[in-house]
């Protein structure tokens, strides 16, 4: 035990990389952090921010097209709704029209029928007119022969005698002659 004395050196324990504590210094830890961040600045500046601007562009382009788009469809639309509320209202006023037209052609049908109608009634009265103005002398020139034969037929039967017919035709003569004359 000549030696008896050996000195143990106690190591620190953990990550090496962490023993700058120790000794006062970050070097390693700045000098790594430098490199990462340069790294992922040159990886995101060269890679990731174009496509991201890239994208961001179409999106506001489809966005404008689409915009452009609607207002042009919307313009359209209200082009065919006037054009819709003209034809409508043209279509109504022809409608009208038409509807006038029909109505004056079937009142003028109905004025002409029935001036046709006046006239064959007008027609039928004057031939009726007519008729019983021919019946009526029929009947006057024949009221003599009847009333002759009546009175010598009520002057046999109730007086018993058979009269003359001149005497006969002469009262009945007057008599009418009297009616006529009234």
């Amino acid at each position: 035990m000549a030696d008896a004395h050996t000195e143990v050196v106690e190591q620190p324990a953990g990550l090496p990389q962490l023993n700058v504590i120790a000794d006062g210094t970050f070097t390693n830890q700045l000098a790594w952090l430098v490199l990462t961040f340069l790294v992922l600045f040159l990886v995101v500046s060269r890679m990731v921010l174009p496509r991201i601007s890239k994208v961001m562009g179409e999106r506001e382009e489809k966005v404008a097209t689409d915009l452009d788009t609607a207002e042009r469809l919307r313009n359209e639309a209200e082009e065919i709704r006037v054009a819709y509320e003209a034809s409508v209202t043209d279509a109504r006023a022809k409608a009208q029209q038409v509807i006038v037209a029909t109505k004056e052609t079937i009142q003028a049908d109905i004025a002409k029928a029935q001036a046709a109608l006046d006239k064959k009634l007008g027609t039928k009265a004057d031939k009726a007119e007519k008729a019983i103005a021919k019946a009526r002398e029929e009947a006057l020139l024949s009221i003599d022969s009847v009333a002759t034969e009546v009175a010598t037929q009520v002057i046999a039967k109730l007086g018993g005698i058979e009269p003359k017919d001149k005497a006969v035709n002469d009262a009945v003569k007057a008599a009418l002659d009297t009616v006529k004359g009234a």
